[in-house]
């Protein structure tokens, strides 16, 4: 390099920054096709696991404080007000826990970005908020997660559950997650899940669950 004239090494160093930022892009590409293809085979292959008699509210309050950390170990500046709001006489329900744990997962970790998304672009003066309720409903047990974020437009609620729509940027969502959980709670529980929106208040995610499903 020293015998090298100034513009050629310049023009080295150029190159050098390219081919690394190229390599940079290839590897950040790399690890998004990786994820995009595990959700893919987590979203075929079905049912997993066995059900079990769940206290759901423990199970909840783990996939909580699993989300949060989890949240706060990729980024130290995130922070959120959590409120629970859980039925104290809810009975044990039969479901599969760990397929149940990644929609609540999903959930929560939406809810985190949307809420803390709105916070940080200074568009309210209250904090950042997500609020996890359940309600024993007889025959159905009911979960609602709520996040104080932007909201969503009904053109956007209508296509949430699709495979591969997603309203993050590129790089940040495979746009599975939603259409996982619209499986799990449908077809491999029997039930339902909603979701409801203000645009500039707040998005909220019902989840009911039957007591029996065959």
């Amino acid at each position: 390099m020293a015998s090298l004239g100034h513009d050629a090494r310049v023009e080295i160093d150029e190159l050098v920054e390219t081919l690394s930022g190229n390599l940079d892009k290839i590897a950040e590409h790399g690890r998004r096709a990786d994820g995009i293809v595990t959700s893919m085979l987590a979203h075929s292959r079905g049912g997993s696991g066995e059900r079990q008699s769940i206290d759901l509210n423990g199970l909840i309050d783990e996939a909580l404080n699993l989300a949060y950390h989890g949240a706060r170990a990729r980024d130290h500046k995130f922070n959120i007000a959590l409120e629970r709001d859980f039925d104290r006489t809810l009975a044990p329900i039969e479901l599969v826990p760990q397929e149940m744990t990644r929609v609540l997962l999903n959930l929560l970790s939406n809810g985190f970005y949307a809420a803390s998304m709105k916070h940080r672009a200074g568009r309210c003066g209250e904090p950042a908020v997500l609020r996890v309720a359940t309600r024993d409903l007889g025959e159905t047990v009911e979960i609602r997660v709520r996040d104080n974020g932007a909201g969503i437009t009904p053109e956007i609620r209508n296509k949430l559950f699709q495979p591969f729509f997603t309203t993050k940027p590129t790089g940040e969502g495979t746009g599975l997650g939603l259409s996982i959980s619209w499986d799990i709670v449908t077809q491999q529980h029997g039930g339902t899940i909603e979701v409801d929106s203000r645009v500039g208040e707040y998005t909220e995610f019902t989840v009911r669950l039957p007591r029996s499903f065959v």
